[in-house]
């Protein structure tokens, strides 16, 4: 009736439960059954509620969730994690229905994306990659060159494209010059009703303003061809909500929820204060 998967993790003597590498939802998968949306909300709460129960203790545990799963009924998940003390944050993506024809989807987009990806069209040309090594180190090629802090562990990243691969819902596209070389590229992968926009990385060059514009055209054609969803996979900040709002999709709503023990949440932050200080000594 359902089952809610986690992953346990140990960080010096605290043990914690987070998304799994490449994951970017998880949460509940219940069967509510049949009735009146009354009952199977109520059905669903109390199955729910009782998994949480079943859960190990965990100095620190967060999931996201996907809330327009189960006809809407995933956002009562929210609520019985609520009840059980857990802290429920609102995180925001945007979906694209890429069933509609393909005309309709372009026009859907704003002038100044189509524009971008027109001008890519002409210097590049969108390539599938199947060596995953290849998209790793330009992705932490172009890290290292931006002066950023890599969080991305990509040692299980073969193998998880080697399963996508083999079970036909992943692919890695690349834009590349007349040269052959890609200067960016994206990793989808997809279930039966829906695509994700997992991963991205770009060659830091200024005369670049098109690239990723042009790759995520190519996955909204390949989600059309497939008859998905195609889901840009989380806005983080008002920058990345302005960028993908041009493509024309709809702002949907996540759930995130997150529990610590006090002994765990004053230890993050006195690191906290501990980086604040070793940053000003060291300016």
């Amino acid at each position: 009736m359902g089952r809610l998967p986690y992953l346990p993790t140990q960080r010096g003597p605290f043990r914690l439960s987070r998304m799994p590498p490449f994951t970017h939802l998880l949460g509940p998968l219940i069967d509510a059954g049949v009735g009146k949306p009354q009952t199977r909300l109520t059905r669903r709460l109390s199955i729910t509620r009782a998994l949480i129960d079943k859960l190990p203790p965990f100095a620190h545990f967060e999931q996201q969730f996907d809330p327009t799963m189960d006809d809407g009924l995933a956002i009562a998940d929210g609520l019985a994690f609520q009840d059980r003390g857990f802290a429920v944050a609102q995180r925001y993506t945007f979906e694209i229905d890429c069933r509609k024809e393909a005309q309709c989807l372009w026009d859907a987009m704003h002038f100044k994306t189509r524009q971008h990806i027109r001008r890519a069209e002409e210097k590049y040309t969108a390539q599938v990659v199947d060596d995953p090594t290849v998209f790793a180190q330009a992705y932490l090629s172009n890290i290292k060159a931006l002066g950023k802090t890599n969080w991305i562990d990509f040692e299980c990243f073969p193998a998880l494209f080697a399963e996508c691969r083999s079970r036909n819902c992943g692919q890695i596209l690349a834009a590349c010059g007349q040269d052959g070389v890609p200067v960016s590229m994206v990793y989808l992968v997809w279930s039966r009703t829906t695509m994700y926009y997992l991963l991205s990385t770009r060659h830091h060059d200024p005369a670049d303003n098109g690239s990723i514009n042009m790759l995520l055209w190519s996955a909204v054609k390949y989600a059309h061809e497939r008859g998905l969803i195609f889901d840009l996979d989380g806005v983080y900040s008002s920058g990345a909500a302005r960028f993908l709002s041009g493509f024309g999709g709809q702002i949907k709503t996540r759930l995130m929820v997150s529990r610590s023990a006090a002994v765990y949440g004053a230890w993050q932050y006195l690191k906290g204060i501990y980086s604040k200080s070793e940053s000003r000594h060291h300016a």
